[in-house]
């Protein structure tokens, strides 16, 4: 298996791991300048910078984004993409004011998003690992999870 740096909060443990992607509205090419993927990108930046995400990898095409990112464990995907496209677009507005021309109605970005968790193991290895467990080796695996929660102070009183 695969070592992974898990993220270890108060209360908990894990990853929090997603691909997201959308587009501008109607599709359009508005992103195949230089200049804008380069508001675009300060704008992701920046975002993640203020609500503590991590982007582990950025790539802005013509006319979509795709971005690879680790979230606090407060923040959901939805929440996530919700910032990350409303103050991309207000950003893009604000030093592109031309662009008002094209999306009259204030909405650069499509109002749908791909969202996806990321993970080093398969679903299929997750359900085989679920649907084959012996009840003492689960048992001995929660003991174990448990033991090393105890050992972070995870379930202290």
């Amino acid at each position: 298996m695969v070592s992974v740096s898990y993220v270890r909060k108060q209360h908990s443990i894990g990853l929090n791991q997603y691909h997201l992607e959308w587009c501008p509205k109607y599709r359009y090419h508005s992103l195949r300048k230089k200049c804008t993927k380069e508001i675009a990108k300060q704008s992701f930046y920046e975002t993640a910078q203020k609500y503590d995400i991590v982007i582990h990898s950025l790539a802005i095409e013509d006319d979509h984004v795709h971005l690879f990112v680790s979230l606090p464990f407060s923040l959901s995907p939805a929440k996530a993409v919700q910032l990350l496209k409303g103050r991309s677009a207000h950003t893009i507005f604000s030093k592109m004011p031309n662009f008002r021309l094209r999306y009259w109605n204030g909405n650069f970005w499509s109002p749908g998003s791909f969202i996806r968790s990321i993970s080093n193991v398969t679903s299929g290895a997750i359900k085989n690992y679920i649907e084959n467990q012996d009840h003492e080796k689960l048992n001995g695996t929660i003991k174990s999870v448990h033991d090393e929660a105890n050992q972070l102070h995870l379930f202290d009183s």
